[in-house]
């Protein structure tokens, strides 16, 4: 997602980080002095060093004197009882910079990763976690189409809904998501869209698809919910970015079970507002 050769889950004591989980890195620990986790976890969020070599906070670092770092993003790892336990990181061994989904996608990956530390924390009802559910035998049969402009995060919600048992569409646009709509012999049960799309208005895409298939139901992504007040108004179906993977399934999965409930509200919404 990052574009990155090297991606590591680490932990940070006193003395040294040590990586649970790496790819594209031979180590297993490093001094924790000058190292970029020890910085990341005192920051409330992403922390980005495009360029560490000209950072007198990091030219010294073991990673940059000896494996060549030269690009680092970390997010830290904090608990439910706001503690900072370690980093979710990517590197590289050139400078470059982040675009705002790939910041989004590691800050959902790293809520993911601190609810499985949760989760193995708890030792009275692990298997409640969401993503411990069986398949719902449903889902197989039901298919949602995605509407999504960014390439990033459109496949990022395809893999978290195909893995848990979903047919799933893809569309980088209103026009190609119109033109699934339009096919015949394949019935839409969700469509998952952006409010705002390079080419359309989510809004606008989810009203021409109803009239022509109004059993057809609506989730809407956004991280600008406040700027379109309509949606809260007419109880359109929400889903705030950034989000795990487990909260998309479980949107959807309760939009399934809204039933006719759920197709009545959305079609005030489409009908009054858009």
């Amino acid at each position: 997602m990052c574009d990155t050769p090297v991606a590591v889950i680490a932990f940070v004591d006193e003395r040294r980080v040590w990586f649970k989980g790496k790819i594209g890195l031979e180590l297993d620990e490093i001094p924790r002095d000058d190292s970029f986790c020890a910085h990341a976890i005192l920051q409330s969020d992403l922390l980005i060093v495009p360029d560490p070599v000209s950072d007198k906070r990091f030219m010294n670092s073991f990673l940059v004197e000896e494996i060549g770092v030269r690009f680092y993003a970390g997010i830290p790892l904090t608990t439910a009882d706001n503690y900072p336990v370690g980093t979710l990181a990517v590197m590289d061994r050139v400078p470059h910079l982040m675009t705002a989904v790939q910041t989004e996608s590691l800050q959902i990956l790293a809520r993911r990763v601190v609810a499985e530390l949760e989760t193995r924390r708890t030792t009275d009802a692990p298997t409640s976690h969401p993503r411990l559910h069986l398949l719902a035998s449903h889902r197989r049969s039901v298919t949602i189409l995605i509407v999504e402009d960014d390439v990033v995060l459109r496949e990022l919600l395809q893999r978290a809904l195909e893995g848990y048992g979903f047919s799933v569409l893809a569309a980088a646009n209103g026009a190609e998501a119109l033109r699934w709509s339009e096919r015949r012999g394949r019935t839409i049960e969700i469509v998952v869209t952006d409010v705002v799309l390079s080419d359309a208005n989510g809004l606008e895409l989810s009203k021409r698809i109803r009239a022509a298939h109004p059993e057809t139901k609506s989730l809407f992504i956004t991280g600008f919910g406040d700027q379109f007040p309509e949606l809260r108004e007419y109880g359109a179906d929400i889903l705030e970015k950034p989000f795990l993977p487990s909260e998309l399934v479980r949107k959807v999965d309760d939009i399934l079970n809204q039933g006719k409930d759920a197709t009545g509200s959305l079609f005030k919404l489409n009908s009054r507002t858009v």
